[in-house]
């Protein structure tokens, strides 16, 4: 009975005692934490820190340039940077809409699955069909599923 009471008086201070460790090293590993300043890869984007449009961070016309010189030359990546540009920060959707139909072309499949999507919300059956098959065969997960469905309305 004495051996069981120790016990328990023995795990119990130790649960107090890894409670109290677990606390410190949290706070302790929340300081000065190492930061490398990487630059970042040749087709990310390099955000303005001081250009905000509606909450939503942009590019600079630099980097926009700079985003389309890349996608012009064939960078899938840079294209659906652009389309991300234009319809969020700009709000032009027409231009847009050339972007990411670039970037479609391109093979970037999100781009293809969201003009798959577009061309159904406008009604355009068989563009939607077209690319959500180009996307499923890009290797875009929701697509089997989102052609399934189309083929079978």
């Amino acid at each position: 009975m004495l051996q069981e009471n120790l016990f328990y008086i023995l795990l119990s201070s130790m649960k107090h005692i890894v409670i109290a460790s677990f606390a410190v090293l949290s706070t302790a590993s929340c300081t000065n934490i190492p930061h490398f300043n990487r630059p970042p890869p040749p087709t990310g984007i390099r955000y303005d820190p001081n250009v905000f449009v509606a909450g939503i961070a942009t590019m600079s016309d630099a980097e926009l340039a700079r985003q389309k010189e890349l996608a012009n030359a064939g960078d899938k990546r840079a294209a659906f940077n652009v389309y991300g540009h234009y319809r969020s920060a700009l709000n032009d959707q027409t231009k847009a809409m050339e972007w990411l139909l670039m970037a479609a072309e391109l093979g970037h499949a999100p781009a293809q699955y969201n003009l798959g999507q577009i061309y159904l919300h406008d009604g355009d059956k068989q563009r939607a069909i077209y690319w959500t098959r180009r996307a499923k065969d890009s290797g875009y997960p929701n697509a089997q599923a989102t052609l399934e469905s189309l083929e079978t309305q």
